[in-house]
C-alpha cells in the first residue's frame, strides 16, 4: 500500500502523539509499505523534505501559530497533489487540517482512516475556548468522513463526548511503545549523582501543561514527605511549552521543592535520548501520572518496560494500562490529597517490579502494527469496520394490544423523542398486575398513567416538587403519590419489583448515591428502566446549547424562557457513562439503547419553551388544549384541521426517519435508555 499520513508535528518534535505516529509509519515501512508523512516545518531549520526511518517526510512552511494550531497555507495544494499518489490517507488527530485533509481525500475517492490520539483540551481563556470549539468542529467533520476510526482504548472512546458520534465503529488499538532496555548500573550511578541513593524515588514525566496534572503532584509532595520524609521526586520533561504558559503559574512551587535543602524535587529536563529515558524510568521506584485528561499515556508502558510500577489517575484512557496489566494502582483524579495518600500507600506497600517480557506480552508493538495494517487494508478494500457488540438482551416485544394502547395514550405527544422512548421503557419493564412499581421522579404522573393503562400494578409515585404532585392528583393518576428525596427513600430494602427512572438521574447532584438507593429498595432480580438525555445530542434539537458547547462556552442550565437539553441538569450522559454509574451501584446492564437522531429545528424549544408553558398556564383554547395536553390524548379525535394535530403530524413525519438507522449508527441522539437488573432472584 501507499499510505499518506498527515499530522501537525512529526520528528524531531517530541510528544506522545508524534512518537506513536513515527512508530506506526516506520513499522508499516518495515512491512514493505510506502509511507509519506505530510506535516509542518515547525522549526525553520528543518529540511522541507527528507527520509527518516524509511519514511518520506514532507514539511510545509507555517504562516503563523495560534496557541497549538499550526496554519499552513500551502497545505491544500500539497494535499491535493499527494493524495492522488496514495491508496489511503491516515490522519492523526487532533490536527488543524484534519477536516481539510479528509475532505480532499474523499473528493479524490481515497479512503480515510483517522487515529484519534486525544480530545482537544485547551487551557483556560476566552481565545482558547474559541479555538477548542473550532477544533472540535474540524475534527468532528473529519471523523464523519472517515472510512475507519481508531483510538488507543475502548475506555477512552466510551467516555469521550467528542468520539460519541462514531463510538460504535471505533477500533481500539494500543499504540506501539518502543524503548531500549535500561542499564541498571548506569541508572544506579545516575540516581546516586542526584543525591537520591537513599530512600524511595518517585518519577513523573511529560510536558508541563494543565492536562497532565503536574500541579496536583506539586501540591501532594509536602503531604507525602510528612509521612515518608526521605522520599524524593524526579521530573523529566519540558517546562517551556510555547503554546501554554501553565508552568509559569506553578514555577514558584516547583522551584521551592527543587531548591529545598534536601532536594525534594529534582529536574533532569527533557530527555530526547531514548536510552537515557529508559535509565530514568529504571532508577525510579514508582512512576506517577496525575493527568486530568489522557487518551492512553505511553509513558506508563515505557515505565513498565523498564521495570517501574505505576500510580495513575483514575480517568478514562489513562487507567487503561493499569487495568490491562495490573502492574500499578489508581489514584483519585484531580485530588492532591487523594493523590498523596495513594503515593504513600504505594511506597509503604510497593508493588513488585514488572518484568519486560510480561509487559511486552501485553503491549506488543508488532501486534499493534499488524492491526493498523489490517485497518488500512480494509479501508482500501472498502471493508466496513466491525461495530462494537451492543448491550442488548432479547426481550419479548409489546403485545399488539399494548402497542395500540400506547399509540392512543401518546396521540397528543409533541416531543417525538419522548413518544419514541416510552414504549421502549414499557418493554424494558415487562409489567404485570402483581408488580409493585416505583415511579421515581414521577412529576405530574403521566408515566404512572401510562403504566396504569397497560396493567394494574401497584404504583408508588414520588417527586420532590409538591406542585407537580398536586397536578398529578388532579389528573387522578393511578398511583400512591408522596413527596420524597431519591437519595433518602422512605422505603424498606427490597420493596419494589420494578423501578421507572425517566429523565431523573441527570438532575441529581450525586447520581451514584441515587442509583445505590434504588438498588437498595429494588428486590433481587428486579428491573430498573432508565432514560437520560444524551450528551451528544443533534444540533437541530437544541442549536443554542450545541453552539455554546462547540465554542467551549458553558451551556444554559436554567429553565428560563429558552429551555434546552441542559435545562436544570447536572450532567448529560454517554453510553459508557451510564454503564459505569450503573455498574458502580451494583446493577447489571442488560440493555443499552440510543434513540432519536432526526428532529425538527429547535424541536426542544418548540415543545418545552412554548407548548408546555401554554398548557400549564391554561392559555390555550379548549380545542387546542385537548389536542396538546398529554393527559387528554384519548379525547383527541385526531382531526388535522386542528393546528396542534397538524403540527404533530409534521413532527412525526420527520421522526419516521428514525425507524431506519444506518449500520454504523447515527452521528447524534436525543435519548439514552438502559435496562438495569439487580443480581439475584429470578431472571426477568
Amino acid at each position: 500500500m501507499k499510505i499518506l499520513t498527515t499530522l501537525n508535528y512529526y520528528h524531531p518534535h517530541w510528544t506522545g502523539l508524534t512518537v506513536y505516529a513515527q512508530n506506526i509509519a516506520e513499522g508499516l515501512v518495515e512491512r514493505g509499505h510506502e509511507v509519506t508523512v505530510l506535516t509542518s516545518q515547525h522549526e525553520p531549520s528543518l529540511p522541507r523534505q527528507e527520509t527518516v526511518g524509511g519514511v518520506n517526510v514532507v514539511r510545509l512552511p507555517v504562516a503563523f501559530r495560534l496557541s497549538r494550531a499550526m496554519l499552513m497555507p500551502s497545505f491544500p495544494l500539497a494535499m491535493a497533489r499527494l493524495v492522488g499518489q496514495h491508496d489511503v490517507v491516515h490522519i492523526h488527530s487532533p490536527s488543524t487540517d484534519a477536516l481539510l485533509a479528509a475532505g480532499i481525500a474523499r473528493l479524490r475517492r481515497t479512503p480515510v482512516v483517522v487515529t484519534h490520539q486525544g480530545d482537544v483540551v485547551m487551557p483556560a481563556g476566552a481565545a482558547n475556548r474559541v479555538i477548542q470549539g473550532l477544533m472540535q468542529l474540524n475534527l468532528g467533520g473529519a471523523l464523519r468522513l472517515a472510512s475507519a476510526v481508531t483510538t488507543h482504548a475502548h475506555d477512552y472512546a466510551r467516555h469521550s463526548r467528542f468520539l460519541a458520534p462514531v463510538a460504535s465503529t471505533i477500533a481500539a488499538i494500543h499504540p506501539p511503545t518502543l524503548i531500549p532496555v535500561p542499564q541498571p548500573r548506569v541508572a544506579a550511578e545516575w540516581r546516586a549523582s542526584l543525591g537520591a541513593a537513599e530512600g524511595p524515588l518517585v518519577g513523573f514525566a511529560g510536558r508541563f501543561v494543565e492536562e497532565k496534572g503536574f500541579d496536583l503532584l506539586l501540591q501532594a509532595i509536602p503531604l507525602v514527605r510528612t509521612a515518608v520524609p526521605d522520599v524524593r521526586f524526579v521530573f523529566a520533561g519540558e517546562t517551556n511549552v510555547v503554546y501554554e504558559h501553565f508552568f509559569e503559574r506553578w514555577q514558584h512551587m516547583f522551584d521551592a521543592h527543587d531548591n529545598a535543602h534536601d532536594n525534594a524535587l529534582i529536574s533532569v529536563g527533557l530527555l530526547r535520548d531514548r536510552q537515557r529515558l529508559a535509565d530514568f524510568y529504571a532508577m525510579c521506584d514508582l512512576f506517577v501520572l496525575p493527568s486530568r485528561s489522557d487518551c492512553f499515556a505511553g509513558v506508563q508502558v515505557e515505565a513498565l518496560l523498564c521495570g517501574t510500577p505505576l500510580l495513575t489517575a483514575d480517568i478514562p484512557g489513562a487507567r487503561e494500562v493499569v487495568h490491562v496489566s495490573g502492574m500499578g494502582r489508581l489514584a483519585p483524579a484531580n485530588d492532591p490529597v487523594g493523590l498523596a495518600e495513594a503515593i504513600i500507600g504505594s511506597l509503604r506497600d510497593p508493588l513488585p517490579r514488572p518484568t519486560r517480557a510480561a509487559v511486552e506480552a501485553l503491549f506488543d508493538a508488532d501486534v499493534t502494527i499488524d492491526r493498523y495494517e489490517q485497518v488500512l487494508r480494509d479501508a482500501v478494500r472498502r471493508v466496513p469496520p466491525a461495530p462494537t457488540a451492543p448491550v442488548d438482551q432479547p426481550l419479548p416485544p409489546l403485545a399488539a394490544a399494548d402497542a395500540a394502547t400506547l399509540a392512543a395514550v401518546l396521540r397528543n405527544e409533541a416531543d417525538t423523542a419522548y413518544r419514541r422512548r416510552v414504549p421502549r421503557l414499557m418493554e424494558y419493564l415487562q409489567l404485570s398486575d402483581d408488580d409493585v412499581v416505583l415511579d421515581c421522579g414521577c412529576g405530574m404522573g403521566y408515566l404512572s398513567t401510562v403504566m396504569g393503562e397497560l396493567r394494574r400494578p401497584t404504583i408508588i409515585g414520588i417527586d420532590g416538587n409538591v406542585q407537580r404532585l398536586e397536578w398529578a392528583r388532579r389528573e387522578r393518576v393511578p398511583a400512591v403519590l408522596s413527596v420524597a428525596d431519591i437519595l433518602r427513600l422512605p422505603f424498606a430494602g427490597a420493596s419494589f419489583d420494578k423501578v421507572l427512572l425517566s429523565e431523573v438521574l441527570e438532575h441529581l447532584t450525586d447520581d451514584d448515591a441515587g442509583l445505590r438507593e434504588l438498588w437498595r429498595v429494588l428486590k433481587p432480580g428486579g428491573v430498573l428502566a432508565l432514560s437520560v438525555p444524551h450528551a451528544n445530542y443533534p444540533f437541530l434539537w437544541d442549536p443554542i446549547n450545541k453552539t455554546r458547547e462547540l465554542l467551549g462556552v458553558t451551556p444554559m442550565r436554567s429553565a428560563g424562557p429558552i429551555t434546552g437539553q441542559w435545562s436544570n441538569h447536572e450532567r448529560l450522559y454517554l453510553p459508557g457513562e451510564v454503564a459505569q454509574v450503573a455498574s458502580r451501584a451494583g446493577f447489571e446492564v442488560t440493555n443499552l439503547e440510543e434513540q432519536t437522531h432526526h428532529v425538527a429545528p429547535f424541536h426542544h424549544v418548540l415543545v418545552y419553551s412554548i407548548g408546555k408553558p401554554l398548557i400549564e398556564h391554561g392559555l390555550l383554547p379548549p380545542a387546542l388544549r385537548t389536542a396538546a395536553d398529554r393527559f387528554s390524548s384519548r379525547e383527541n379525535s385526531g382531526n388535522l384541521w386542528n393546528p396542534v394535530n397538524l403540527a404533530n403530524a409534521g413532527l412525526r413525519r420527520i421522526d419516521r426517519r428514525n425507524d431506519h438507522r444506518p449500520p454504523g449508527g447515527e452521528a447524534s441522539y436525543v435519548s439514552l435508555l438502559a435496562r438495569l437488573r439487580k443480581p439475584g432472584g429470578a431472571a426477568q
